[in-house]
């Protein structure tokens, strides 16, 4: 399969028409948001609180595998949920440093989701309160493999340092 590139910065491609719905208004398969600024490569988004699954991953298929289980019936009540976007992705780096020392990844389970079920592989997968936080969201067309994520975490880091811009300290 063709590999996708990362697309040139020059100039801020609109999202599809629901991501943009999902900026004003309550999406029952996305978590609230409201985008607090645009950017060329970039847009920050500020989430309202909602539920999460998130799983500790090295191997991203792994992982996104974990969370895909919990959301078609794998948690204690057998309850589905909807596939939901963005996925985010999160690492952890040794304090003073970018090296990563953890990652995680986690899909909203919803907007609408007031008590969620304890996952049936707490191990592999666990629920968590999430949002009230500003989130730098990139975009980007073709399958998200570790090299294009990676591709893309970097110029997100570049543009948001170059914006005056920086992350919280852990």
């Amino acid at each position: 399969a063709p590999v996708a590139r990362p697309r040139a910065p020059v100039r801020f491609r609109r999202r599809a028409p629901a991501v943009i719905r999902a900026a004003t208004t309550a999406d029952a398969d996305s978590p609230p948001y409201q985008v607090a600024a645009r950017k060329d490569l970039y847009e920050l988004r500020i989430y309202g609180g909602h539920y999460v699954c998130r799983a500790p991953y090295n191997n991203r298929e792994k992982g996104l595998a974990a969370l895909m289980s919990y959301i078609e019936g794998g948690n204690e009540e057998s309850k589905t949920f909807p596939a939901t976007q963005p996925l985010i992705m999160r690492y952890e780096c040794a304090p003073g440093t970018e090296d990563v020392v953890g990652k995680t990844m986690e899909l909203s389970l919803g907007a609408g989701v007031a008590d969620p079920p304890a996952s049936a592989e707490p191990e592999a997968v666990g629920v968590a309160a999430a949002g009230g936080e500003l989130v730098a969201v990139v975009g980007f067309e073709g399958v998200a493999t570790p090299e294009l994520a990676g591709e893309y975490r970097r110029l997100l880091t570049a543009a948001i340092r170059s914006d005056g811009l920086g992350g919280a300290d852990p």
